[in-house]
């Protein structure tokens, strides 16, 4: 057997328990299992928490009473004038960087926690001039890892959430909620998601990791994970969960949170046309501050 196929099984059967277990046993056993990882975080001073909090000292709490994007990578971004995002702060994912051309910009930061992204794409994700965030778990496959700033999964409770210091929530696998805290933890009092069309058309049980047969039709481009890619389906219970807790916590902390996605099946937040809310949004961008 592969390492790839041996990673692909843990992976899928990781999937499987959490389909079929109660969300209160899943984030029990989620703090459990990052304890040893979360400690060799918090004591590697070369590159754990420490390093962290150093390398984002004049960012914490820098961005007050501003907006920032957060773009996501599903079709609809094919559909949205990303033109309209150049004098915007704006988070990218995992492989952003592929319309970065088209875009006529980069984004300020990027964030990547998965595996099989991490693994494969590694040396790409370091060629921009992104502030780049990833998971302290998969290190090792940076052959450079000077400015990067790394995170790690969280044995706290999720009332951490705003000091992404103390760790990320990893119940649900997506690179969405690390992103979400790290604005948080710049300071952002506003966040537009765009790019987020919660559809996928690849079926298969939630979480589980799939090898591409054919080109993407899940992200805005169909190289994204292109033919004989490994990637992982998302944690769909996970996402509904975090996505209301996102919801509940932005509400009690009298922070804002709006979807312009072109479409798309994300209905937890208000929606509003992009071009429409970033002239009457009453948070700064770059060039109003």
């Amino acid at each position: 057997m592969s390492m790839d196929s041996f990673k692909k099984i843990i992976v899928n059967t990781k999937g499987f328990l959490r389909n079929i277990l109660p969300i209160s046993i899943i984030l029990l056993v989620e703090k459990i299992r990052s304890i040893p990882l979360y400690f060799r975080y918090v004591t590697d001073n070369k590159f754990g928490k420490n390093n962290f909090i150093e390398n984002n000292v004049d960012l914490k709490g820098k961005y007050n009473n501003k907006r920032c994007v957060i773009i996501g990578n599903g079709p609809s971004l094919n559909k949205t004038n990303l033109s309209l995002l150049k004098n915007e702060y704006t988070f990218g994912l995992n492989r952003i960087y592929l319309l970065f051309e088209k875009m006529g910009f980069q984004t300020d930061f990027l964030v990547s926690i998965n595996r099989f992204v991490i693994e494969q794409f590694a040396d790409e994700m370091l060629n921009n001039d992104c502030k780049k965030y990833f998971n302290y778990k998969y290190k090792d496959q940076f052959k450079d890892k000077k400015n990067l700033n790394f995170i790690s999964p969280s044995i706290y409770d999720k009332k951490y959430f705003k000091n992404i210091e103390l760790g990320y929530i990893s119940y649900t696998s997506s690179v969405t909620f690390p992103a979400i805290q790290l604005a948080i933890y710049f300071g952002f009092s506003e966040i537009i998601l765009v790019g987020f069309d919660n559809n996928f058309k690849n079926k298969g049980s939630s979480d589980s990791a799939i090898t591409s047969s054919e080109d993407d039709v899940d992200h805005f481009s169909k190289d994204y994970f292109s033919k004989g890619v490994v990637w992982q389906l998302p944690n769909y219970k996970g996402l509904d969960y975090n996505f209301q807790f996102v919801k509940e916590y932005f509400k009690k902390n009298d922070l804002k949170i709006v979807n312009c996605t072109v479409g798309g099946n994300l209905e937890n937040f208000s929606r509003y046309d992009l071009e429409y809310y970033l002239k009457n949004s009453s948070h700064n961008s770059k060039i109003n501050e």
